[in-house]
């Protein structure tokens, strides 16, 4: 029983940890698993990033269903897909889907 209830806490205490909120702030510089810097602001309440050639990276990033939603773009393949984003420190998680297929990726704060 005690195994089952320090389980049950340890879920609990993770879906806390990553759960989203609507004052999350993304806007500054971040950096990519590939070592680009991303600039990201806040632009009349919905977030976006420009890579270092000013090229839009992510588009329409806005807080809806308790979720941060949005599209990013890869430059080098030419792919688009909607995401989700969750803040997780100086980390931030991005969830990237195209039809069936999903990528997580990871970007530091700098």
């Amino acid at each position: 029983m005690k195994k089952v209830l320090s389980t049950l806490v340890v879920m609990f205490m993770t879906m806390i940890s990553i759960a989203q909120s609507a004052n999350d702030n993304f806007v500054g510089k971040w950096k990519t698993e590939e070592g680009f810097i991303i600039s990201i602001a806040n632009n009349n309440g919905k977030f976006s990033g420009v890579d270092p050639k000013g090229r839009p990276t992510l588009y329409n990033v806005r807080f809806e269903k308790n979720e941060w939603r949005g599209t990013v773009e890869n430059h080098d393949t030419g792919q688009k897909g909607n995401c989700e984003m969750y803040l997780m420190g100086k980390k931030l998680k991005i969830v990237a889907h195209k039809g069936i297929f999903s990528k997580t990726f990871y970007w530091v704060k700098q």
